[in-house]
């Protein structure tokens, strides 16, 4: 396949000329029908508005050519086919199929490439109307230089975009395609795969090789030694029997010296019981005493309670009493003011009844007095006599003719000056009434405003009396049950004051632990993965396990647990930086243990493992287990003996903290500070109770004294009091407003209807007298044309237009008279009404009432006082029973005090008897432990030396060997004098050093000279074995270099490949962006080059394309602008098409990015290289000519074109059409 692909599509050689010249689609995408697309010239652009189907296009050209359908935005061949609605889609049989037509170089000769899709969705190739298979069809294309897989023809939408983003692992991906070296990738990895594992294989057969030689040396080596090991092993036996019958003898002797101590220890031991027994017995009788004196302290503690609650129950009682007085009081003091008060309305009634009887009669002389001036007065007219006479003629006659009508005027006007004056009287009664009105309706309000308040701080109290109920009765809950509360703290504090006394947890913390334990917290504090150390984070279950878990742990005990190996490293760098003793860490990440043997648990007895018995947190079970292991512990030491020396050995310890090894040692017991050590088992207990204490009596300071409850309750009970008084005078208040905001609404309602019932009356008085004023008008017309008549002829003789403009000017002053009259007359109904209203009003019922009130309040108050009295009397007798009981208490707290003091005496020197006494039994405990012991050892000295077949002497026969009942007296004459002697400590550890040294020595020899009896058959063996494998080693090495050559070779021709393609675009890529990126301005353009990140496997590694525009400095690709970025893609897209050039290269959109100068330098390079392309084969560039199809929107780019192909779309048919331009009839000259 590289073969072909090199050979039909090399830079060197091109189809030159050949070119589309038109399409033919049918029901393709939007294309509806069967329509001819074309003639296709050198250099197309297709144009149209958005959604019209210009890709669509370009997608049918893709189509034809081969392009798998996830390329052309559809999930299968099916939604390829053109279809309106979902109807459409659902129809069977849809077809649809693509012809490209292609005019051969040279001849000009068609070839039909024609692709369909089937009714049943697949794929149909023809050949000028051939069917052709997929392979035929392609190797077709790429006869002509069209290369499908690589796409060399197609740039899509987004392309563009795609390459400039691409990282260099992409770009080497890009370039493999294109020069076709990515088809011998899989041969290449499969090569590289079996080269690898034929290495492998060589190596493998070397080492077993050499491991065979190195082997039959060791064999040789070992036979040589044999005769010499079994020398050292005689030597070694007789050693051994000297130092054992040494220990056996020493053994005997501490025997005998420590039995003798017991029997003294253990008389010691009884007679400390009975000094414990006897002290124990008269803290009893302490206690006992103590008891009956709190209980006594409780007896009266009880009554004082009850005094106190009585005291309690009658306080509320006298708060009550106290501000009812005061409430009676201040109300009595009200009624005494009001009464002041009444008294002076009273006294200012009087002198208004007074004032207004002295003003009424000054009103009625001055009205007499008016009227006798009225009399008094007349019309005389300034006339002559005879005219006097004339007048007076006249005016008789006029009187006789006029007489009737003026009676008649005389008694309207009576008529009309009595409405007038009821008018008034009732107008003024009318606005009285509505002044009171006014009145009444601003008492309403002010009183309403008040209701309103005490409405508003009614719920308030009551919320608040309800709270202060609940918080009272939470009190008294609280109060009832501290004290019992109070005496379980107590006690409970107590109790654990005795189990530290007891665990001793006053003792001193030696120097060192104290030291540790300090270093631990500030570990813990400073660094997040420490847990704390063995002995705070796990204790044993029980306490007769404490020995045993000590001596199991062993020096793991004190150990720093941490989360992982990091976390001790940064612990040890402190310590050291600190200058801090050095501790173990066990790390719980990267510690290994071993699983625990689950067989362990099923033994029987009291055996049980120490892990099993140690309470832990499940997270730190990977440090237990380390610690302990698989560890037994068991009651008894012959139990112990058993599981570890007797079949299958196990590592067993016993609650008495002796321990023994699968290896059939015996150590541990109450030796070397092992039971001191225990202790600390219970330091995180004591340190638990102490907590526990400090917590218990925070509880007791939190609670409180029961007095200050008290106290609290009787606040608290004061305020409800006054709160119900309050909301009771509230309630009462809200109930005299009511009644008074009733009283002035009816009141209001009565003042209303009466003025109501007034106003028809002044309506008809309106009526009445505006008819008695037409009437009145009426006559006095009728009399002034009559007057007027009868005196025209003596008026024109005096001069006068008539006679009564005479008479009026004579008659002004007795108008005047008359309003002086009626203003008088109004002021005297005005005081007449004032009068009697002030008649009617009572002021003496008022004061009556308030004294008769003041009377019933007087009496309510003595009662209220005697009560008081009487309950004051009451409490203050309770009181001095209070006192009485109190010192009563005090008298027996004194005794109970002194009890206390000598208890804790006796307690004291119990402590320090317990304590002797447990001295004294660790004493003879481990004397019996060392006894035991030292049984054990010589027991295991015998196992020891039937299991290793050394004979010791005996006195009885020294020659048999069988067993004996009796117990065998051995022979120590055998040792040398130096032995036998009485030997310090020292000098037996010194001694033991030296058997020690020379067994370690004759063993180390023996190990280092044991050789393999066998040494002989397997060297022979391994002869034979190294001639195979240095056969098979050779069969390897030759399968190896076959293999290294073929993957030499296709590793070459993928390179030779890889780098034809790179030279290749490498040397035309910096010519290409330079025309497309030169100007006027710019004449020499940017660069641009490709540099290969590894020249030895290209392939494998990255390429960096570097592009720098004109004036720009070196940047990244990701640095660049969106158009700079797209002229750099362009550039290599034409560089790479330039090595495998197809005949025709369509771009879909690729000038989205740039701008309108881009856009004429892209459409210019892209012109330069189409139009004209006949006939050349290379441009002086050395880019290769081709047909150029473009989509394009911008006018700048495809009015460079020589053909226009418009798609629109035809509404009526719902799909898109095509129109071909030819614009090389309007070139320029």
């Amino acid at each position: 396949m590289a073969a072909a692909a090199a050979t039909s599509g090399g830079h060197g050689s091109r189809a030159v000329g050949g070119r589309i010249h038109r399409l033919e689609v049918e029901n393709f995408k939007s294309y509806k029908g069967t329509q001819t697309i074309g003639p296709f010239y050198d250099f197309t652009a297709i144009i149209g508005p958005n959604g019209a189907g210009k890709s669509n296009l370009m997608d049918a050209i893709s189509f034809v050519l081969g392009v798998r359908s996830a390329h052309l935005r559809g999930a299968q061949l099916k939604d390829l086919i053109y279809a309106l609605d979902d109807r459409d889609k659902e129809e069977r049989g849809r077809r649809a199929s693509v012809r490209l037509v292609y005019n051969l170089p040279g001849t000009g000769a068609e070839l039909q490439f024609t692709r369909a899709i089937t009714g049943a969705g697949g794929s149909e190739y023809r050949i000028d109307g051939r069917v052709v298979t997929w392979d035929d069809y392609n190797a077709k294309l790429r006869s002509l230089g069209i290369l499908v897989k690589a796409r060399n023809f197609l740039v899509f939408q987004g392309d563009v975009e795609s390459i400039a983003s691409k990282n260099p692992k992409e770009l080497t991906a890009l370039l493999e395609q294109i020069a076709a070296s990515d088809e011998l990738k899989r041969e290449y990895e499969d090569l590289e795969a079996q080269k690898n594992t034929a290495e492998e294989k060589s190596a493998l057969v070397y080492q077993e090789k050499r491991t065979i030689v190195m082997e039959r040396k060791q064999k040789k080596a070992q036979k040589e030694e044999a005769e010499k090991h079994l020398r050292l092993q005689q030597d070694l036996k007789l050693l051994k029997t000297e130092h054992l019958l040494w220990q056996l003898y020493t053994i005997e002797k501490d025997m005998e010296k420590i039995e003798a101590e017991l029997e003294e220890e253990r008389g010691s031991l009884q007679q400390a019981r009975e000094e414990s027994q006897s002290s124990e017995n008269e803290l009893a009788a302490k206690k006992k005493e103590q008891s009956a004196f709190l209980k006594k302290i409780t007896m009266c503690e009880k009554n004082m309670a009850k005094k106190k609650l009585d005291i309690d129950k009658k306080q509320p009682e006298l708060l009550k009493l106290k501000e009812q007085i005061s409430r009676l009081k201040s109300k009595i003091k009200s009624c005494n003011k009001e009464i002041d008060k009444k008294k002076d309305d009273n006294k200012k009634h009087l002198e208004e009844m007074k004032r207004l009887q002295s003003a009424l009669a000054d009103v009625t002389s001055a009205i007499e007095e008016l009227n006798e001036q009225g009399q008094d007065k007349g019309v005389k007219l300034q006339l002559a006599d005879h005219q006097v006479q004339e007048y007076h003629r006249i005016k008789e006659d006029a009187g006789m003719r006029t007489a009737k009508l003026r009676d008649e005027k005389e008694v309207l006007d009576k008529e009309l000056n009595a409405d007038i004056e009821a008018k008034k009287n009732l107008e003024e009664n009318m606005q009285q009434l509505r002044s009171r009105v006014d009145e009444i309706s601003s008492q309403e309000s002010e009183l309403q405003t008040r209701l309103n308040k005490i409405l508003q701080s009614i719920p308030k109290h009551e919320e608040e009396l309800t709270h202060l109920r609940e918080e009272h009765s939470k009190i008294a809950k609280e109060r009832q049950s501290s004290g019992s509360k109070y005496q379980t703290l107590k006690q409970r504090v107590d109790e654990i004051d005795t189990q530290l006394r007891e665990l001793k947890a006053d003792k001193n913390e030696s120097e060192r632990d104290a030291k540790f334990s300090e270093t631990a917290k500030s570990l813990k504090r400073l660094f997040p993965g420490v847990h704390g150390r063995m002995t705070e984070l796990c204790r044993p279950s029980q306490k007769k396990y404490n020995l045993a878990v000590t001596v199991a742990m062993g020096k793991f005990m004190d150990a720093v647990v941490v989360e992982d190996e990091s976390t001790g490293k940064e612990c040890i760098k402190y310590l050291k930086e600190q200058r801090l003793p050095p501790q173990t860490f066990i790390p719980l990440q990267s510690v290994r243990v071993k699983p625990i043997i689950e067989r362990l648990r099923t033994l029987g007895g009291s055996a049980q493992l120490i892990f099993d018995v140690i309470q832990f947190d499940r997270a730190l079970e990977k440090a237990v287990l380390y610690a302990v292991g698989n560890t037994l512990v068991c009651d008894k030491l012959d139990e112990a003996k058993t599981l570890s020396w007797s079949g299958e050995r196990y590592k067993v310890v016993t609650v008495d903290g002796i321990l023994l090894t699968k290896s059939g040692t015996m150590t541990g017991g109450v030796s070397g500070g092992m039971e001191a050590r225990s202790n600390k088992w219970e330091d995180s207990r004591i340190e638990s109770l102490k907590k526990k204490k400090n917590q218990l009596e925070s509880e007791m300071a939190e609670l409180g004294s029961p007095r200050e409850l008290q106290r609290k309750e009787l606040a608290i009970s004061e305020k409800i009091t006054g709160l119900e008084k309050k909301l009771h005078y509230s309630n009462v208040e809200q109930k005299n407003l009511k009644e008074k905001l009733n009283k002035l609404a009816s009141e209001k309602r009565n003042i209303e209807k009466e003025i109501d019932h007034l106003e028809p009356g002044k309506e008809e008085l309106e009526i009445r007298l505006a008819k008695n004023e037409r009437e009145l008008k009426k006559r006095e017309k009728k009399i002034n044309e009559i007057v007027d008549k009868i005196y025209k002829d003596f008026s024109t003789s005096v001069g006068v237009k008539n006679i009564r403009e005479y008479e009026e000017k004579q008659l002004k002053d007795a108008q005047a008279l008359q309003e002086r009259k009626l203003s008088l007359s109004n002021q005297l109904s005005k005081l007449k009404y004032q009068l009697q209203y002030e008649q009617k009003r009572d002021m003496h019922a008022p004061i009556a009432k308030l004294k008769d009130t003041i009377d019933s309040l007087e009496k309510e108050l003595k009662a209220l006082q005697e009560r008081e009295s009487s309950a004051k009397a009451v409490t203050e007798q309770i009181s001095n029973q209070m006192e009485e009981l109190k010192a009563e208490a005090e008298d027996w707290k004194l005794k109970s005090d002194e009890c206390e003091t000598a208890i804790d005496e006796l307690k004291k020197q119990n402590d320090s008897l317990a304590a002797a006494l447990a001295k004294l039994d660790r004493q003879l405990k481990l004397k019996e432990g060392q006894l035991v012991q030292l049984r054990s050892r010589q027991r295991e000295i015998h196992e020891k030396c039937d299991l290793e077949q050394l004979k010791l002497p005996t006195v009885n026969d020294p020659m048999d060997t069988g067993s004996s009942s009796q117990e065998l007296v051995l022979d120590y004459s055998q040792l040398s004098e130096t032995y036998l002697q009485d030997m310090r400590l020292s000098e037996r550890d010194k001694l033991e050093a030296e058997f020690n040294k020379k067994i370690g020595a004759l063993v180390a020899e023996i190990e280092r000279t044991a050789p393999n009896l066998k040494a002989l058959d397997q060297y022979e063996v391994l002869q034979t074995k190294e001639k195979e494998v240095t056969e098979k080693f050779e069969a390897a090495r030759k399968e190896e270099r076959e293999v290294a050559d073929k993957y030499n070779a296709v590793k070459q021709r993928r390179y030779e490949l890889f780098m034809e393609a790179f030279d290749h675009i490498s040397k035309g890529i910096d010519k290409i962006y330079k025309q497309l990126t030169k100007s006027h301005t710019h004449p020499l353009g940017g660069t641009a080059y490709l540099n290969l990140e590894n020249e030895d496997e290209p392939f494998l590694h990255g390429i960096k394309y570097t592009a720098m525009p004109p004036t720009k400095r070196f940047r990244d690709m990701e640095q660049l602008s969106g158009g700079e970025k797209t002229v750099a893609a362009l550039a290599l897209l034409f560089a790479i098409h330039s090595f495998r050039p197809s005949p025709f290269f369509i771009l879909d959109e690729v000038d989205a990015a740039l701008d309108n100068l881009n856009v004429a330098k892209v459409a210019g390079f892209i012109r330069s290289k189409s139009c004209a392309r006949i006939g050349e084969e290379q441009d002086g560039d050395g880019g290769c000519g081709f047909q150029s199809i473009v989509i394009s929107l911008k006018d700048s780019f495809y009015d460079k074109a020589e053909a226009l192909v418009g798609v629109y779309r035809d509404s009526e048919r719902s799909c898109s059409r095509t129109l071909t331009f030819d614009l090389t009839k309007y070139k320029e000259a």
